[in-house]
């Protein structure tokens, strides 16, 4: 019999936002069990529904099943977040514990939100995300965009395409018609989370205090924006423990460039970073709470 444990095991990346913080844009679940005589139970939720459900307790309720498959995604505005499991990829001796190995990285993102024009001109840009690279390019709703970095746009697919085409940091034009006038944008490439969270039998005991912030629904929230920027980031982290919040920066070879502890965390933590000493590259905003580590990327850049 499997216990009722769980695990953590992260991966490269950070944990940017909880599975059950409140700006979800579409959260959906999809659950299949299948018997030794084929499929026997498939559900999907979305919604509230999708975030109440716990999957792994369904996978320990649910251990004499032939097979369980859960695919699960949550979408916000500066993020996405992938869960799995699949019984069938366990091994036999995999151990008794529910881990979770958790693998992020960082894409290309603009930030703009549009539909294709029905002539297949260009996409027509409906609202701007806040924070976002187009927010802060000054970028705006009401728009088309025919162009991006000199190749011709002919619906969002394109855009899209040309976008996870850049890196994070590159300036690229935007070519854009307004009822007015036609003009092109510099924008600096701007980041999007996408967080992979793949469940599995493991072996590995967890610590007391992973089991007892799992137990207690620990939500956790981390940004910092604007992102990429020329000075100064501002970092959020919220999160349900009181425990004490450590938050450092590294560059991109590990080297610390700052450290500050805070002991009477009480829930929420804002403060201004300043990057006026560093050269524009890439730094990694750290904050570490008990056995929990969360990581940020930000790109800086000097005029």
């Amino acid at each position: 019999m499997r216990k009722v444990l769980l695990c953590a095991l992260m991966g490269l990346g950070f944990m940017n936002l909880s599975f059950g913080q409140k700006n979800v844009n579409i959260e959906s679940i999809s659950i299949k069990k299948f018997n030794a005589d084929g499929q026997s139970e498939k559900f999907n939720l979305r919604g509230e529904q999708a975030k109440a459900f716990d999957v792994s307790n369904y996978i320990i309720e649910n251990k004499d099943a032939d097979r369980i498959f859960i695919y699960g995604t949550k979408k916000t505005n500066l993020s996405t977040t992938i869960i799995k499991f699949d019984s069938q990829k366990q091994e036999e001796d995999a151990g008794d514990y529910i881990c979770k190995d958790v693998v992020s990285k960082q894409t290309p993102f603009l930030g703009v939100y549009g539909t294709g024009k029905r002539d297949k001109t260009g996409v027509n840009v409906q609202r701007i995300i806040p924070t976002t690279a187009a927010d802060q390019a000054g970028m705006t709703g009401g728009t088309e965009i025919t162009q991006f970095n000199g190749k011709d746009i002919h619906d969002f697919r394109e855009l899209q395409k040309a976008v996870l085409a850049t890196t994070i940091g590159d300036q690229v034009d935007i070519q854009i018609e307004s009822t007015t006038r036609s003009y092109t944008q510099d924008v600096i490439m701007g980041s999007r989370g996408v967080e992979t969270i793949t469940y599995k039998y493991c072996d590995v005991e967890p610590t007391p205090l992973a089991v007892e912030n799992r137990e207690g629904n620990n939500e956790v929230s981390f940004t910092a924006f604007p992102n990429p920027t020329t000075s100064t980031s501002q970092v959020i982290f919220n999160s349900t423990s009181d425990a004490e919040v450590i938050f450092s920066v590294t560059d991109m070879t590990g080297r610390t460039i700052h450290k500050e502890s805070f002991t009477n965390f009480d829930g929420n933590l804002r403060l201004d970073h300043s990057f006026d000493s560093n050269q524009t590259g890439t730094y990694i905003l750290h904050i570490q709470q008990g056995n929990e580590v969360y990581n940020r990327k930000v790109q800086v850049i000097r005029d």
